[in-house]
């Protein structure tokens, strides 16, 4: 299981990255300085050393005494332990001397390459005359191992540092010593000291962290405190002794804590307050919860009906829409059959009078010619009707008063339908529209005739005109129309018109009288002839209370005298 993360906890394990980063980054700038500190002192202690070894060996080699040569360079090697190697060679690079004999006489020197990074030190050996004596120091690599008896002073590929003087003796260049050196003796110093400084870095680490976290525990004591009384709460269960809890805990600020306790402080009394003040309002609703409950339920409830209302609407006017569509693809159909239907019957008249013509005089085919010419004339009276539905009729539009217009086809229709009453309503100053005559007798007439069979027997017939301003208003299918209009309406007592059947009434051929007793093309010719006066048609009926046909047409901008 692992510990709990606590923040005291957080804090020493921050503290202690920091610190041992800090400490090993410190330690590894002062190891590099100390390294290169260290590896100049060696480099001139090998200058001094060689150099006093190369005063001795030019006359020797002037006077080719190569016994006391060895014993000279023998008697260095043993007196210093770092010395792995040495070799003399004459001015032509052959080996005169070396600690190897096997290697005299040889022109190559096997045991050390030197590396291509240049010299590491350099110096001359200022004497008297144009030539002196040049000293340098390489890095080199070992090829093999270098053992002294049972020893290994040298491990092979390790780096060593190379030493070479330019021996001269009275001007004349003699040859070259190399003696080669370790560079153990240099790392085990360094590595000595360094393991100091981590020591006494980490002993300073510790101290430090044991400081800290005396620090850390005296001024995270009050939150442990605070926190253990927090979690005190959640043993509670029952939400009123949960209340009472957290306002008894009162937490007293001490000048001696740190400012974000002090600032915890405070933030949890004022939570305190807020949560003790939303309780005891919660308490409050909860008492009075039935109440509102019962007012939400009343307002919802009004929001519902209203929703209802909207989506009654909504789908009434798409209802109406397709209703348009409809009309308007009937009516498109509607006028081609009647211009094909009126080829027809001209062609059947043309007939009829050709059969008339080359008949003789009181052949029984001259009647049966002019009855084929009556029925014609017949259809195409139908025809008529159905090219007013279609929006194709031959129209002579003009100023129109509809109130002499209703008055005579009123006087007219009138003596047909004595049996009912008929009550008008006409406006004084109605204003004129721009209608053709014929048609609006054509209108008026349909609409007459549909209120009077409604009511076959008794009943009561209203007609009124007025004049109206409509501001986008909805009138009629969806349809929204804006202005100055004229407004008659025919209104009858009937049995009025089912819901069903409503949405059809305006349909080509459709009725609901039985064969043969009407075309259907009435309310059909009604709606297509107002909608070319670009007027509008509406209906409005209920069962049992009758119906009301309403005729929009556009005023013109003169009223009518």
């Amino acid at each position: 299981m692992l510990p709990q993360k606590t923040l005291q906890t957080k804090l020493l394990v921050s503290v202690f990255i920091i610190v041992s980063l800090t400490i090993l980054s410190i330690t590894a700038v002062v190891t590099i300085i100390l390294k290169k500190q260290f590896q100049q002192a060696e480099l001139s202690r090998i200058y001094y050393e060689t150099d006093a070894l190369k005063k001795r060996l030019g006359h020797l080699m002037y006077g080719q005494n190569f016994r006391y040569l060895m014993i000279t360079l023998s008697n260095a090697k043993k007196a210093n332990s770092s010395i792995l190697y040495f070799v003399l060679t004459d001015s032509n690079g052959k080996i005169l001397i070396a600690d190897n004999e096997s290697l005299i006489g040889q022109n190559q020197f096997p045991t050390a390459t030197i590396m291509d990074k240049g010299p590491l030190y350099t110096n001359t050996d200022p004497v008297k005359g144009e030539v002196q004596d040049l000293f340098k120091i390489y890095l080199s690599r070992l090829t093999k191992d270098i053992r002294d008896k049972e020893s290994i002073n040298g491990r092979n590929r390790e780096i060593i540092f190379d030493a070479i003087w330019e021996i001269t003796y009275l001007g004349e260049k003699m040859g070259d010593l190399r003696v080669g050196f370790s560079r153990q003796g240099m790392k085990q110093r360094l590595g000595m000291l360094t393991g100091v400084m981590l020591g006494t870095g980490f002993l300073v680490l510790l101290v430090t962290l044991f400081m800290i976290f005396l620090v850390i525990r005296q001024n995270m004591s009050p939150l442990a405190e605070f926190v253990g009384q927090l979690s005190m709460l959640h043993q509670n269960r029952d939400g009123q002794n949960l209340r009472n809890k957290l306002a008894n805990i009162t937490l007293v600020e001490n000048n001696t804590e740190v400012e974000e306790i002090q600032n915890l402080k405070r933030a949890f009394h004022n939570i305190q307050k807020l949560f003790v003040s939303n309780w005891d309002q919660l308490e409050d609703h909860r008492r009075n919860l039935e109440q509102m409950v019962e007012e939400r339920t009343l307002e919802l409830n009004k929001i519902n009906e209203k929703l209802t209302l909207q989506i009654r609407e909504r789908k009434e006017i798409e209802s109406r829409i397709l209703t348009v569509q409809k009309l308007e693809a009937i009516g498109t159909l509607a006028g081609g059959i009647a211009h094909e239907f009126n080829n027809l019957f001209m062609a059947i008249t043309g007939y009829a009078s050709l059969i008339q013509k080359r008949t003789e005089p009181g052949h029984p085919n001259i009647q049966k010619a002019e009855k084929i010419r009556d029925l014609v004339d017949a259809g195409s009276q139908s025809i008529q009707q159905l090219l007013g539905f279609a929006r194709s009729g031959k129209y002579e539009p003009g100023p129109l008063n509809l109130n002499v217009v209703l008055r005579q086809n009123l006087s007219i229709f009138s003596q047909g339908r004595k049996d009912l009453e008929i009550r008008t309503v006409y406006c004084p100053d109605l204003w004129s529209v721009q209608a053709d005559r014929s048609q609006m007798e054509q209108v008026i007439m349909n609409l007459l005739l549909n209120a009077s069979e409604a009511m076959p027997g008794k009943g009561c017939l209203h007609v009124e005109t007025r004049n109206v301003v409509l501001d986008k208003k909805s009138v009629s299918l969806g349809k929204v129309v804006s202005g100055r209009f004229v407004l008659f309406w025919v209104k009858d007592e009937g049995r009025g018109i089912d819901d069903e059947i409503l949405p059809r009434i305006f349909d080509p051929f459709f009725t609901t009288k039985q064969m043969g007793m009407g075309t259907g093309m009435g309310l059909a010719s009604v709606f297509g002839i107002t909608d070319n006066h670009g007027g509008v048609t509406t209906v409005d009926s209920k069962p049992g209370e009758g119906s009301v046909f309403c005729v929009y047409l556009p005023a013109l901008e003169s009223k009518s005298t």
